[in-house]
């Protein structure tokens, strides 16, 4: 007889069962009974891939069993005798508890080769397929939570990088897509203007609302849903879902995790469930929005420690710590070239002590402001403006082909021209100066020392010649036929 007759044969068809997705073969199971014990082992066996129930029999209509059966797609029947005999599979389970019926299918299942598992066996095998199935799915659990905390550890090692907000949340937008296998998703970034940029999309096209094919309406519905967020919220979910409906993509959102900046709202990512939030899931949500909040805040809080360690507070242009590594790297850039230059200008602000004492020391910072917006609105966007220290700027202008004498007058001219034009309207009379000393050097005799020395030189020339003026130093290298040039103050 074929039907299970120890625990030992027992343990070892629960073991085949438990292995099963390892088998090429898929064991096919005849369940009679479809109460709680049937509903039971239907709800464990269902987890594993190579276990197929075929059909579920029970007296009854609204069996417990049936309704999660059809659920499954599995076949339901009332007809004992036809589903018995129709059966061709590898198990029958009997978790009946009838002895009658247990004798008919023993004695139907023996000359067919076809195992019988009884109620109290059925009990028991349950028992150890649930636990292993349990552990099963805790192990895939704790796998996929370890999965998403490797995801997080990637992310934050991309600070090092300092890289843009806009690279950070796409990247833990396509990490938190792949752990929680929502059906579509999509990224997005709102700068401070409210605009909205699609940065990233998966299961669907991304909108490219530059061609404002889409009437602006997916934006549209986007920034409603962006409206109803607050700080509190780890995501939220939406009743009803968001529609985009542009012409491109026509699509929606159930589900918004916001991305902030501070208290700024600076992105969002939209995913779409097919079914409800799973606990597992709602958690992975949470820990995803609070490592990705936390990430961008410490990104911000390094942008802002970096500005502060490069940009002078008061002007906004650089300080001196940056200015100093900037001279050594054009020095270096400007050897490697065959026919650069490298000119460097100090900038003084002149009778700056009269200033503070006459009109105040916010009235002299406001002048200074308007020295250091004066020199960087006169430059290119590579050359490089620094306040040196107190009263005194600092500038680079490099230039892989030589840069004429007459370049350089027409920086400094354009410097005192800006700077002359200073009006405060509490102080009509206030007029501000500045003296400029530029020193010029090739490539074959650039040294970032001389080159600061020389260019004090200079400064000091066009102090002594009065102020509010202008003296260039080239070395006998560069093209010039004199050693210096005055320019003379703009009344």
């Amino acid at each position: 007889m074929k039907y299970i007759r120890s625990e030992e044969e027992l343990q070892k068809l629960s073991e085949t069962i438990a292995s099963v997705t390892n088998n090429a073969k898929t064991l096919e199971v005849l369940v009679f009974g479809g109460g709680i014990g049937g509903l039971s082992i239907l709800d464990v066996l269902s987890g594993y891939d190579g276990v197929s129930v075929s059909t579920i029999v029970d007296k009854v209509e609204n069996a417990p069993a049936f309704e999660l059966a059809r659920m499954l797609g599995v076949k339901t029947s009332t007809d004992f005798d036809t589903a018995l005999e129709a059966f061709r599979g590898d198990i029958v389970i009997d978790v009946t508890g009838d002895p009658d019926l247990y004798k008919k299918l023993r004695d139907y299942t023996e000359p067919h080769h076809i195992e019988l598992i009884s109620a109290k066996s059925a009990k028991l095998l349950f028992d150890q397929a649930n636990h292993l199935l349990k552990d099963e799915q805790t192990i895939q659990k704790q796998s996929s939570r370890l999965n998403l905390l490797d995801q997080m550890m990637d992310i934050s090692l991309l600070l090092e990088e300092r890289p843009p907000l806009s690279e950070l949340t796409s990247k833990s937008f396509e990490g938190i897509h792949s752990h929680m296998n929502a059906s579509k998703g999509l990224a997005i970034m709102i700068d401070k203007q409210g605009k909205i940029e699609f940065i990233g999309a998966i299961g669907s096209k991304k909108p490219e609302c530059a061609s404002h094919s889409c009437g602006f309406s997916a934006c549209k519905n986007i920034g409603e849903a962006c409206a109803t967020l607050t700080w509190s919220d780890r995501y939220k979910e939406l009743h009803p879902p968001i529609q985009l409906a542009c012409t491109e993509l026509d699509v929606s959102y159930n589900i918004i995790l916001p991305v902030w900046q501070d208290q700024r709202l600076a992105g969002a990512l939209l995913f779409d469930f097919q079914h409800a939030l799973s606990r597992d899931q709602k958690t992975s949500l949470e820990l995803a929005s609070i490592h990705l909040n936390m990430t961008f805040k410490t990104l911000d809080h390094l942008h802002t420690l970096e500005e502060m360690a490069i940009f002078d507070g008061l002007t906004g242009v650089f300080n001196r710590r940056k200015f100093d590594m900037q001279l050594y790297h054009e020095v270096s850039r400007t050897k490697r070239t065959r026919n650069g230059t490298l000119s460097c200008g100090f900038i003084d602000l002149d009778n700056f002590k009269h200033i503070n004492d006459t009109y105040g020391h916010q009235v002299g910072d406001q002048v200074l402001k308007h020295i250091s917006d004066s020199i960087r609105e006169s430059l290119r966007d590579y050359d490089t403006c620094a306040r040196y220290g107190g009263d005194e700027f600092v500038m680079l202008i490099p230039s892989d082909n030589g840069i004429e004498g007459s370049g350089l007058e027409a920086i400094g001219m354009r410097i005192l021209e800006k700077v002359s034009k200073l009006r405060l309207a509490n102080h009509p009379k206030l007029r501000a100066g500045v003296s400029i000393g530029i020193c010029t050097q090739s490539c074959e005799t650039v040294d970032a020392e001389g080159i600061l020395k020389q260019a004090d030189e200079a400064l000091y020339m066009a102090k002594k010649a009065g102020k509010g003026c202008m003296r260039i130093f080239a070395d006998e290298q560069y093209h010039l036929t004199t050693d210096e040039t005055a320019v003379k103050a703009i009344a």
